[in-house]
C-alpha cells in the first residue's frame, strides 16, 4: 500500500483540515507523521500517556478495552475522517482505550506541542478539530443509547451499516471483507459469538445479507438501513 499524499486524500475536503491553502497544508504536514500500519498492528495501548492524536487517513481501526482477565472489548471501529486519541494541554494524563489496525490503514500522528502550535497559526482548523471530536462524542453517546434502546439484530444492522459506509457507499451487492472473527464482531454489537452467528443467519433468512466465508455481501441496502433504524423503545 502507498501512502496517500494529504492532497489526494479523499476525505481531506469533509474534516477539519478541508479549508487549508497550499502553504498551510505544507504546515500541517510537517507538523505530522504518516504511517501505514498492517491488519492486527497496534497504534497505541491503554495506559500510555497521551502524546498527541492520529487522523485515519485510510482503513478501519478498533479502540477496545482489556479487561482484568485478559479479555478485549471492542468499544468502536473507526474509518477515515476519524480523529483518535486524547490531548490534554496539562498533566500526566493515560490513553483509556487501546487501538489496533482492521484493515491495512493510514494514520497521521499529530504530535500535541506541534498540533497546538499549527492551531494557533490556524485558527479556524482548530474549531473544526473541536467540532471532530464532538461529533466522536455523540457517536459514542449514540452507542450508548443503542445498547438500551436497540436490540441485538438492530445493532448488528447498524454496525454493518457503518462498515460499509467507512469503506465506501453503502449499496446492494457490496462486499465487506472482515478482518475479524466472529466472537469480534459479537463484541462490537453487545452479545455473545453465538448471538451474532445466529442473528447473522437470520438476516441471511431474511434475504438481507449473503454470507460467503468470512464476507458478508450486502443483499438489501434498503432493507438493512430499516433494520438498522429500528427502535425497540417505539414498539
Amino acid at each position: 500500500m502507498r501512502k496517500i499524499q494529504c492532497e489526494a486524500c479523499p476525505v481531506r475536503h469533509q474534516g477539519w483540515i478541508c479549508d487549508l491553502s497550499a502553504e498551510a497544508l505544507d504546515e500541517f504536514r510537517a507538523a505530522g507523521t504518516t504511517a501505514i500500519y498492517k491488519p492486527r498492528q497496534v497504534l497505541f495501548t491503554e495506559g500510555s500517556p497521551t502524546t498527541g492524536l492520529y487522523l485515519v487517513c485510510h482503513g478501519l481501526v478498533k479502540l477496545y478495552h482489556s479487561d482484568r482477565f485478559g479479555r478485549d472489548h471492542i468499544l468502536e471501529v473507526a474509518g477515515p475522517g476519524a480523529v483518535l486519541g486524547e490531548l490534554p494541554l496539562n498533566g500526566d494524563q493515560r490513553l483509556s482505550v487501546s487501538a489496533e489496525a482492521i484493515t491495512e490503514s493510514q494514520l497521521c500522528f499529530l504530535q500535541r506541542d506541534r498540533l497546538v502550535a499549527f492551531l494557533q497559526k490556524q485558527p479556524m482548523t482548530g474549531v473544526r478539530l473541536i467540532a471532530a471530536l464532538s461529533a466522536e462524542l455523540a457517536l459514542a453517546r449514540r452507542k450508548v443509547r443503542d445498547l438500551a434502546l436497540k436490540g441485538a439484530e438492530s445493532r448488528l444492522a447498524g454496525l454493518l451499516v457503518q462498515l460499509a459506509r467507512a469503506t465506501g457507499d453503502l449499496e446492494s451487492g457490496k462486499r465487506l471483507q472482515l478482518r475479524y472473527t466472529r466472537r469480534e464482531l459479537a463484541e462490537m454489537v453487545g452479545v455473545s459469538t453465538e448471538t451474532a452467528i445466529r442473528l447473522l443467519a437470520k438476516l441471511k433468512k431474511k434475504h438481507v445479507i449473503g454470507i460467503e466465508r468470512r464476507d458478508i455481501v450486502i443483499a438489501d441496502a434498503d432493507k438493512l438501513s430499516r433494520v438498522a433504524s429500528y427502535d425497540e423503545a417505539e414498539t
